[in-house]
């Protein structure tokens, strides 16, 4: 019965014992958990590495915490600490870290009795005493946590095992840092990317602009010039009409039969001298011309203004693909019509999500590479439709010339960057390869389709925006 309750007794203690093993492992995985998911949540480097040294502190306390990256045959780098002045220094491999790398945690009594580290000046500027160095791996790649003090014996061999006992948190704890600096990293090169590519659209925006420059001045020259010409035409004509207003105020003043008779002879010899019904006609017309040839000013400068500059639209927005066709015609008409017939075949098509100055630029470039195509007289045909396929629907652009065509060893390439078939200064190669990728972006493709001294047609597909995202 005796032997019966001792064995008892000593199952229940291992049972306490399992479960006070159990309990430690359980809050040293949730203290680990919680800290790797403070630590992906930060914003940047700097913010990373006061987390992770914040959670270093929860493990053993310290005045300057450091961690050591190999550098190179004989040195470690101190690639991040809480102190910037031992940053960036370099740590000779001597015994002592030899014995750190091969896995044995290490805790200094007093640093000014190991010359392997009193030739580390900077610590002694620090002002630090003590230190304990532990080992740890991350991706195959040995490295050293360095937590240091200012008072003299602070690390004793229970902080050695402390530091080992957590080895495997410190292990995890610059793994997810490695994780998320490579996160950053790839945010960092996306972000360049956008501007990069950003600084492209618009170059090549304000390379089509100098393109249709000539043509879009002329454009405007034409209107202003006849609306200068009615303006002159009008004042020429004001002193006459004041004249008039000054017979009408004599005869509107007269009192007398013979003043009346007067004036009223005077109204009408002005009215028959000037031609009064010949001459409201001309005003009228001079009105309308002059109002439609501001109209036509108003067009380009609306379409030039919004063409230009820097793309605000939201991803999510969405826009009308005809009407996006019919505001950038004034930019290329100019270009086009002396030797161009430009036929727009719309018809009704839903709404696609994006930008339509990113559309708007590839219709130009597609535009003016069809016109310097077409060398003599020709016709270029935009049309738009929709094709449903598997419930989705899909709007087609195709432009369509009837120019030199493309040789079909060049129809593979068109499509790469800096390549063209123009003179040199004629043309940078990019506008193909620029309307890929912005078509692209709005998840859509592009290709094309040509036959030599027959023509060209470029085809676009674009996805329809969902029917809840058009407003």
């Amino acid at each position: 019965m005796k032997q019966d309750q001792e064995a008892l007794r000593e199952q229940l203690n291992l049972v306490y014992r399992l479960k006070e093993q159990a309990e430690t492992l359980e809050r040293r995985t949730r203290h680990m958990l919680a800290g790797m998911k403070d630590i992906l949540e930060a914003k940047d480097a700097d913010d990373l590495y006061i987390r992770m040294f914040s959670h270093f502190r929860t493990l053993l306390p310290y005045d300057v915490c450091m961690v050591l990256e190999q550098e190179e045959p004989g040195y470690m780098r101190c690639g991040a600490a809480t102190l910037p002045s031992v940053r960036n220094t370099l740590w000779e491999v001597g015994d002592m870290l030899k014995r750190v790398l091969a896995g044995h945690s290490v805790a200094l009594f007093n640093i000014n009795v190991h010359p392997e580290i009193t030739n580390l000046g900077f610590l002694q500027e620090a002002g630090v005493s003590s230190l304990l160095l532990s080992p740890f791996q991350v991706n195959e790649v040995d490295a050293v946590v360095v937590f240091a003090r200012r008072d003299i014996g602070f690390y004793t061999q229970e902080h050695v095992q402390i530091a080992d006992a957590h080895q495997a948190f410190t292990e995890q704890a610059l793994l997810s840092v490695n994780a998320r600096l490579q996160a950053l990293e790839s945010e960092q090169l996306r972000r360049e990317k956008e501007r990069a590519e950003q600084s492209l659209l618009m170059s090549e925006k304000m390379a089509s602009v100098g393109l249709l420059a000539a043509g879009v001045a002329h454009e405007i020259n034409n209107p202003v010039g006849f609306i200068s010409s009615n303006i002159s035409y009008l004042k020429q004509h004001i002193p006459e009409l004041e004249r008039f207003s000054t017979l009408l105020n004599r005869l509107f003043n007269a009192h007398s039969e013979l003043a009346i008779h007067d004036a009223l002879e005077a109204c009408k010899a002005w009215y028959d001298d000037n031609h009064f019904p010949h001459l409201i006609r001309d005003i009228r017309d001079i009105c309308d011309e002059s109002d439609e040839g501001l109209k036509r000013v108003a067009d380009i400068t609306t379409s030039l203004k919004s063409f230009t500059r820097a793309d605000s639209s939201s991803e999510d927005s969405t826009f009308d693909v005809n009407q996006c066709i019919e505001d950038t015609m004034p930019l290329v008409n100019p270009e086009l019509k002396h030797h161009v017939t430009t036929q727009l075949t719309l018809t009704d098509v839903p709404a696609v999500q994006g930008s339509p100055r990113k559309l708007s630029q590839v219709i130009i470039n597609l535009m003016v590479n069809a016109g310097q195509a077409i060398k003599n007289n020709g016709h270029i045909i935009v049309s738009t439709r929709t094709i449903s396929e598997n419930g989705k629907d899909t709007v087609v652009i195709k432009i369509t010339d009837d120019g030199c065509g493309i040789k079909s060893a060049d129809l593979e390439t068109v499509f790469h960057p800096f390549y063209t078939t123009k003179p040199i200064g004629q043309g940078t190669g990019l506008g193909l390869y620029i309307s890929l990728t912005i078509i692209e972006s709005l998840g859509g493709r592009i290709w094309v389709e040509s036959k030599l001294n027959r023509g060209t047609t470029f085809t676009i597909q674009l996805p329809a925006a969902k029917r809840e995202m058009v407003i």
